[in-house]
C-alpha cells in the first residue's frame, strides 16, 4: 500500500476509533500472560532480541554530564519515525526523557491509549502507597501476588491486587498523589478478568509514573521505589521486549510491557512498553504506546524499532561517549 493512503487511513481510524468507544463495548481479549499457563501460549512473539535486564535497578540518581550536550535534533528524530510509520498501520505515542542530559522528546503526545498490562505497575504502586499512608508493609500473600504480577504477567494476581487497592477509584485516588492528570482507571468484568487493562492513559502520564519511581519528591518512599523498579528489572526473559532496544550490553533496564487485543477493533493488538535504560552515560525513561497493530509480534517491532530510533538520537547528543564506546 502507498505511503500515503497508509498514514490517510491511520489518521482517519485515529479520529474516528477513540478509546471511548472502544470502552462502550466492555469487551476487551486480554493477552498477557497467566501464572498457571505456559509462557509460550500466553507471552507475544519475541521478534526482536532485547538486551536481558541487569538485576535489582535502583533509584541512583543520574550521572553527572562531562561535557555540555549538544541539542537534540528532535525534528530528525520526528521525520525518521514519521517515514518508518508511514508504511505501518501501528498507531504510536512515545514520551522519552535523557536523565542525565535533561534531554525529552514527544511524538504525537496527548492521545488517549489503552495500558493493557502496564497498568500493573500503576496497580502496585498504588498498594504500596496505601500500605505506606498506614505504616504497614504488604502481607506474604500480597509480596507474591505483586511479584509474579510485575515478572510475569499474571492477571489473576493483578485482578487480587486490584480489588485490594480498591479499583478504579482506589487506583484513581493513587493517581493524584502521583500528578497523573489523564489517566483513567476502569471497573467492571472484561470476560473472564477484571477491567483494569482498559484503562485510559497518555503517554506523558505514563513517564510522570515512571518519574515518581525516581524523584526524591515522591509520593512514594525509598523502599517502596526501590521495590517496584526491583521487580521491573527482573520481568521474565519472555516478556523482556520492548523499551529494552534502547539498552546497550551491560545497561540496567526496568520495564513492564503491555499487550492485548480489542474486540471492537477487529481483534488488533494494542501493544504498550514503559521503562527505565541506564548506563553508558545515559539514564532513559520511555515510553510507547501502541494500537491498531495486526498481529502482538507486529506491534513489538514497531515499539522496538521506534525506541531504537529515538535512542540513536539521544546519544548523538553525547559524542564523546560514543567514541569511548
Amino acid at each position: 500500500m502507498p505511503a500515503g493512503t497508509v498514514r490517510d487511513v491511520r489518521e482517519r481510524l485515529a479520529g474516528l476509533f477513540s478509546v471511548a468507544t472502544l470502552l462502550m463495548t466492555g469487551m476487551a481479549v486480554c493477552g498477557c500472560s497467566t501464572h498457571d499457563q505456559s509462557a509460550a501460549a500466553t507471552t507475544p512473539t519475541q521478534v526482536h532480541a532485547a538486551v536481558t535486564p541487569s538485576n535489582s535497578p535502583s533509584a541512583s540518581p543520574s550521572p553527572a554530564v562531562p561535557h555540555k550536550p549538544k541539542r537534540l535534533d528532535r525534528q530528525r528524530l520526528t521525520k525518521a519515525i514519521d517515514a518508518y510509520l508511514a508504511e505501518r498501520a501501528s498507531v504510536v505515542t512515545v514520551e522519552m526523557v535523557d536523565r542525565t542530559t535533561g534531554a525529552s522528546f514527544r511524538y504525537h503526545p496527548g492521545g488517549q491509549y489503552v495500558t493493557a498490562s502496564a497498568v500493573k505497575v500503576d496497580i502496585l504502586m498504588t498498594l504500596l502507597l496505601q500500605r505506606q499512608r498506614k505504616h504497614r508493609g504488604l502481607t506474604s500473600a500480597e509480596r507474591s501476588d505483586a511479584s509474579v504480577m510485575i515478572r510475569m504477567s499474571d492477571n489473576h494476581a493483578a485482578d487480587r491486587l486490584y480489588v485490594k487497592v480498591g479499583g478504579a477509584s482506589g487506583v484513581a485516588a493513587a493517581n493524584r498523589a502521583f500528578r497523573l492528570t489523564s489517566t483513567r482507571p476502569v471497573d467492571g468484568k472484561c470476560k473472564d478478568l477484571l477491567c483494569w487493562s482498559l484503562t485510559q492513559t497518555t503517554a506523558k502520564d505514563q513517564r510522570r509514573l515512571l518519574e515518581v519511581l525516581l524523584g526524591p519528591k515522591s509520593a512514594l518512599n525509598a523502599k517502596n521505589r526501590a521495590y517496584v523498579l526491583g521487580l521491573m528489572g527482573k520481568v521474565v526473559k519472555e516478556e523482556s521486549w520492548g523499551i529494552s532496544a534502547a539498552a546497550r550490553k551491560g545497561d540496567k533496564v526496568a520495564l513492564k510491557n503491555g499487550w492485548m487485543t480489542l474486540q471492537r477493533d477487529a481483534e488488533h493488538w494494542v501493544i504498550d512498553s514503559i521503562g527505565r535504560v541506564q548506563g553508558h552515560g545515559h539514564d532513559f525513561l520511555i515510553t510507547v504506546l501502541t494500537w491498531h497493530n495486526p498481529t502482538d509480534g507486529y506491534g513489538i517491532t514497531t515499539i522496538q524499532h521506534v525506541v531504537e530510533l529515538a535512542a540513536k538520537e539521544f546519544r548523538k547528543t553525547t559524542p564523546w561517549l560514543e567514541k569511548i564506546e
